[in-house]
């Protein structure tokens, strides 16, 4: 375990270049290996709910090639029928890796979705990775429908804020140091998320970070306990500790922290 955990703690710094075309559907990925994949946007990728695509002249500014790094748990080629759940990790600064989340995402049993080149900056790349690595992943995959997480940190959680609405299936968004992306007239972006029966939010924010204030508003545009818990750690703007996340994710799904 301590040797697979190091490696996730490193992936996100896989190079992103070189490669000629999608990669193909039946290449062989290892269980408990980071690996990359290169996908696509397409003129016929479909839109839903995608909120910060205002025109068909961005629809088009968002075709292209875009990569994930996928790490796939422990018996998951053992099985050819099982479905396991899966969580879609953004990070502010692009290749996103597992980090002090990689503990309970291997013990629970996750495919780690992590997008790399969604970083802070325009939407435009941010949605483009995680349209392409979604819609590839659950071709490619088997991921449970009903059991996807979407994660993020700062800038991070603000574009995994979104994910739930864009794509079916989500079950719950833990925020990291951050609220949810801002809507057009001020305020968060919650609607899509809201509309979704079950879905539960969560957010992590270090005490000395200056966004613990945002708890107040990602609660009111949430809703009540039933939808929305935070946890808080003594630090600062980071991601949080692994203890932190871990309660925060098994409250999400509604189980008791391992």
């Amino acid at each position: 375990m301590r040797g697979i955990l190091a490696g996730l703690l490193a992936v996100g710094a896989a190079a992103t270049t070189g490669m000629a075309g999608t990669t193909p559907m039946d290449e062989k990925v290892p269980d408990q290996t980071p690996t990359l994949i290169e996908c696509e946007v397409t003129a016929t990728t479909p839109m839903k709910d995608v909120r910060v695509v205002k025109s068909s002249k961005d629809r088009k500014a968002m075709v292209g090639t875009y990569h994930y790094n996928v790490y796939l748990p422990a018996g998951y080629g053992a099985d050819s029928s099982k479905q396991w759940p899966s969580i879609f990790i953004s990070s502010p600064g692009g290749n996103a890796s597992m980090g002090p989340m990689s503990e309970w995402l291997v013990a629970n049993g996750y495919i780690a979705i992590m997008l790399v080149e969604a970083k802070n900056g325009p939407w435009l790349p941010i949605v483009g990775n995680f349209l392409a690595a979604h819609d590839d992943a659950v071709k490619r995959f088997r991921l449970k429908e009903g059991e996807k997480l979407a994660t993020g940190f700062s800038g991070g959680a603000r574009a995994a804020s979104l994910f739930g609405a864009m794509r079916p299936g989500f079950r719950g968004l833990i925020l990291q140091g951050a609220g949810g992306s801002q809507g057009d007239g001020g305020g968060y972006d919650f609607e899509g998320i809201r509309k979704i029966r079950g879905f539960r939010t969560a957010m992590i924010v270090g005490n000395s970070d200056g966004n613990k204030s945002e708890i107040a508003g990602v609660k009111a545009c949430v809703g009540g306990k039933e939808k929305f818990q935070s946890w808080t750690f003594d630090g600062g703007h980071t991601w949080a500790p692994a203890e932190k996340f871990a309660e925060a994710a098994s409250w999400v799904i509604g189980k008791a922290a391992n």
